[in-house]
């Protein structure tokens, strides 16, 4: 029986560059964002997340990449507290960088904790009614003297 091609174009796995793996991993020693790797590898976010979902050694890798990554931003924070103990070191930054680019380990949240008369609510359909107060201005106010 004749071999056909298939149809459609080749995935990206038999076009990509032998050395993928070592590229990724390399960005993630030297803590590069991805769209660094993702252009010198030649592929999209789409293809990215395609190979994230069906290519298991893809999927391992760029998961290492992510821990090397991270290693190296919190290597420079630390560096500068042991050398500076943080003097020059924008300590703003570096926090927006790890809760955005490694959203999972570094989180700023907040929490709200609603009570009522100093109990806990309950899961019960209790509504719960705000009221908004709004300073009323008066007709006198809003007249034009003559």
């Amino acid at each position: 029986m004749e071999n056909k091609p298939g149809r459609g174009r080749p995935r990206v796995e038999t076009w990509l560059t032998p050395m993928w793996k070592e590229i990724v991993l390399d960005a993630g020693r030297r803590g590069k964002h991805i769209t660094q790797f993702l252009i010198e590898l030649g592929i999209s976010w789409d293809t990215h997340y395609a190979l994230l979902k069906r290519n298991k050694e893809y999927s391992e890798a760029f998961n290492e990449y992510q821990k090397l990554c991270e290693q190296w931003w919190f290597d420079r924070a630390h560096t500068a507290m042991e050398e500076t103990e943080g003097a020059g070191f924008n300590t703003r930054l570096w926090q927006v960088i790890m809760t955005n680019k490694f959203k999972d380990n570094w989180k700023s949240e907040k929490h709200i904790d609603i009570k009522t008369d100093g109990e806990k609510l309950n899961n019960t359909n209790t509504p719960i009614q705000i009221e908004i107060i709004r300073k009323q201005i008066s007709d006198d106010e809003n007249k034009v003297s003559d």
